[in-house]
């Protein structure tokens, strides 16, 4: 319960493909075939020596919610989920796209270990309340609203929260991406005007009022922005995994 919150607030820090761990799943696995991959200490992979368990991967895959949520829809498709070979194999593959999402986190976690990156307590303060003032403002919060919150997740006071916050590893994890890939990304005036060419059609026939590229220009620069910035995300991980020793036992 306690790191619910942490993940709302890190996931608007900056969108990149990291993983921050969610709550605990509660009860038994919901099928039987999955349960010996969700003995605690149990390696399903090692990154560089570093081991990836059962436990760690069943709380990021979260089948049990993932069934009960189809279960509330649907009682006899979550069924088949746990009684058919399909359905096993959905789970099954469910699970390993999530163990490459936490191999890619222990690897960027790795990275910023051996880089020079550090913060500074004042720049752990000023993203820590620039993302509470974020949430507050996103679920119509008040101050006196965060703090039984807490309380209920079981932190003491807020001083309590925001020091597990501020030593998170992802706070470091996105201060690396931000400055080691993508802080020379840049978007020129001619692939402005050739993503203007490329999709004013498009902007026209889904209502957009103004077309010329003078109008467009600051969407179509947060557009290609954010591709170059999730294809230097990709290469920069492509980069990690082919340098690292990755052992998978699922």
């Amino acid at each position: 319960m306690k790191k619910t919150l942490i993940l709302l607030l890190l996931i608007t820090v900056l969108v990149v493909p990291t993983t921050v761990m969610a709550q605990e799943m509660n009860g038994k696995p919901a099928d039987s075939s999955l349960k010996n991959n969700l003995n605690a200490n149990q390696a399903v992979a090692t990154v560089n020596g570093e081991k990836i368990t059962s436990q760690e991967l069943a709380q990021q895959a979260n089948v049990n919610q993932i069934l009960q949520q189809v279960s509330q829809v649907d009682q006899q498709l979550a069924q088949l989920l746990v009684s058919s070979e399909a359905g096993k194999t959905i789970l099954n593959k469910l699970q390993k796209a999530k163990l490459d999402s936490l191999i890619d986190n222990v690897l960027l976690e790795q990275a910023a270990e051996k880089s020079d990156i550090t913060l500074t307590q004042a720049e752990k303060d000023k993203i820590y309340k620039q993302q509470k003032d974020a949430i507050l403002k996103q679920n119509n919060m008040d101050e006196k609203q965060f703090i039984s919150i807490l309380k209920k997740q079981g932190y003491e006071n807020e001083a309590a929260y925001k020091k597990e916050f501020t030593n998170n590893p992802q706070i470091k994890i996105n201060k690396l991406i931000e400055e080691k890939v993508l802080s020379n990304i840049e978007i020129s005036e001619d692939e402005l005007k050739q993503a203007y060419d490329k999709n004013k059609d498009a902007f026209a026939q889904s209502g957009q009022k103004k077309t010329s590229f003078k109008d467009l220009k600051p969407k179509l620069e947060k557009m290609l922005k954010q591709q170059k910035q999730s294809q230097a995300i990709n290469n920069y991980l492509d980069k990690l995994r082919k340098n690292a020793e990755i052992k998978k036992n699922i």
